[in-house]
């Protein structure tokens, strides 16, 4: 009987067992995983916005055809309040 040191050592549940580290650090976790996350985005969002064929980065190659915008399709709209 001197041997446990737990009296619910089967369990341990009722033990002081020091915290994992998701559990101690879920908070510093969770704010590099959403600034990566973000930044990903801002990097996407300007590839489908670039007007550019060929993208190159050192992850990633792409070659698109960018659609061509004629003068003819694009209709301004203004408002004014005068």
């Amino acid at each position: 009987m001197s041997d446990i040191a737990c009296p619910i050592e089967c369990v341990k549940s009722g033990c002081d067992d020091p915290p994992d580290f998701v559990t101690k650090h879920g908070a510093w976790l969770l704010t590099i995983v959403a600034s990566v996350s973000a930044m990903l985005g801002l990097v996407l969002t300007y590839f489908m916005k670039s007007r550019c064929k060929t993208i190159k980065t050192p992850c990633v190659s792409c070659d698109r055809d960018v659609l061509v915008l004629e003068p003819a399709e694009v209709a301004v709209v203004t408002t004014s309040e005068t």
